[in-house]
């Protein structure tokens, strides 16, 4: 009888899901187009003016259509609370570029409406499943890319070359990906990449961002664990490497190149709240099915693993967390409120920062360390000086 409930509960979720999945379907190509558009003009503008003075004249006028159609498109999407202040973002960056200013500016103002648009249209840039290893699209790289852009991506004729790492640090992994998809890009078109499936084109993504690290040596492991949201997803395909510090720029075009070797460095505690995180996304885009998926996903892989041992070290807290998944899930399947939902999100989330705390090693306390090894010494040359002693005592009664 239960489980003719729970099918009973995921047909509902999945026709209730319908009209929501539709609109989803209807607008997101907008905002990704719109978001595809922002990105090219965050990384090619610097090259079209620089201190004031057109440089390409033929780069900059499109710069000027790329931003036209963004504005277009922005006022296309449905009207929400926040489209007015995106609206004028893009505004804003438009006056910046008629004026010719700082090319870091107009970057900085470029992603940060990217930014916007994809939070507040709530755009799916990672994948939930693992990103595949840069070989895994060697081959369809050589077939649909290398024509233009070269072997390796070395560059040929008009198409630009993808080993520049300055130019690389530009895109995240989900720009590269988004530039991939014919309904928002005009540049690849359908005879290209029409028929790539989306882990094609997240592979391929991987595979672009591995020539601007060409053999180049791994990060030092600290570096994982002094920015773990960069070595998982969707910190990975969602940063841009020239956004961030200098050493975890360098780190993150290392692992977004060559995340099949990354894997082992994210805790699994990690990997289930970033799936959380996407499926918040989903939910909140009305994309209920996705994001039952995806908090499923986020069980089995992130949490299942470590439940036993969360129970062995803090019993109280793994019943908690067994509760919160619980009501998670009944509250996407039963429709709750929006507001419950989002909120039980956010409890399962903090419960899970809990349980990785509770499961690192303790602290070794450096001081009293040191006098542990003082003692250890001590003691150890006591029982020497213990051992000569009787020695010589034996010696001289001989």
């Amino acid at each position: 009888m239960r489980h003719n409930w729970s099918v009973l509960c995921l047909c509902l979720l999945w026709l209730s899901a319908a009209a929501a999945a539709q609109e989803v379907l209807e607008r997101e190509p907008l905002a990704a187009e719109a978001s595809n558009l922002l990105s090219y003009i965050a990384v090619d503008y610097g090259d079209s003016v620089k201190n004031g003075e057109i440089q390409d004249n033929t780069l900059y006028q499109q710069q000027r259509r790329y931003l036209a159609r963004a504005l277009q498109l922005v006022r296309q999407l449905p009207d929400k609370p926040g489209r007015a202040a995106l609206e004028n973002s893009v505004l804003e960056l438009d006056v910046a570029i008629a004026e010719k200013r700082d090319g870091e500016l107009v970057r900085r103002r470029a992603n940060a409406a990217a930014d916007r648009l994809a939070a507040l249209y709530q755009l799916q840039r990672s994948p939930a499943e693992m990103l595949p290893s840069a070989g895994f699209a060697e081959s369809l790289y050589d077939e649909r890319c290398a024509n233009c852009h070269g072997a390796g991506g070395g560059g040929r004729g008009s198409a630009p070359g993808l080993r520049d790492p300055q130019r690389m640090a530009s895109f995240s992994l989900y720009d590269l990906y988004n530039i991939l998809d014919p309904t928002v890009d005009s540049v690849h078109g359908p005879r290209i990449d029409g028929d790539l499936s989306s882990r094609q084109r997240w592979a391929l993504a991987v595979t672009v961002a591995n020539f601007a690290v060409a053999g180049a040596p791994p990060p030092a492991p600290e570096l994982a664990r002094r920015y773990p949201a960069l070595i998982g997803l969707p910190g990975m395909a969602t940063a841009r490497p020239v956004e961030l510090p200098a050493e975890a720029a360098q780190a993150l075009m290392w692992w977004r190149g060559h995340p099949e070797r990354v894997r082992a460095l994210e805790h699994p505690l990690a990997r289930a709240d970033g799936l959380l995180q996407l499926a918040e996304t989903a939910y909140r885009a009305g994309d209920n099915a996705g994001a039952y998926h995806k908090l499923m996903l986020g069980y089995r892989q992130g949490y299942a693993p470590l439940r036993e041992q969360l129970a062995e070290r803090d019993a109280p807290l793994a019943t908690q967390l067994a509760e919160h998944w619980q009501a998670l899930r009944t509250a996407i399947l039963g429709g709750a409120p929006n507001a419950e939902v989002i909120a039980a999100f956010q409890r399962l989330r903090a419960a899970l920062t809990q349980a990785r705390a509770r499961l690192e090693p303790p602290a070794r306390n450096e001081r009293y360390t040191l006098w542990a090894a003082l003692l250890f010494a001590a003691a150890v040359a006591l029982g020497l000086l213990l051992w000569f002693g009787l020695r010589r005592r034996k010696l001289s009664r001989l």
